[in-house]
């Protein structure tokens, strides 16, 4: 019998771009147009585009994400 508790689930940080249209109820295409438009910014330097999950939040939230940099 195992007596170790479950451990702590890792918080999620990104979001693929499938992910995020999903969170968004919008399409791939128009997340592909919100990076294009630079208004979501996808991390740097990785293969598949990776949307960090607060810059979806705060989309979502009406947020201006024009100043991130």
């Amino acid at each position: 019998m195992n007596s170790d508790p479950k451990p702590n689930p890792i918080e999620r940080l990104t979001y693929s771009v499938e992910e995020s249209a999903i969170a968004l109820g919008v399409s791939k295409p128009t997340i592909y147009r919100l990076i294009v438009r630079e208004i979501l910014r996808p991390l740097p330097g990785i293969r598949h585009k990776r949307i960090p999950c607060d810059q979806v939040r705060r989309f979502a939230a009406g947020e201006d994400l024009h100043g991130l940099n």
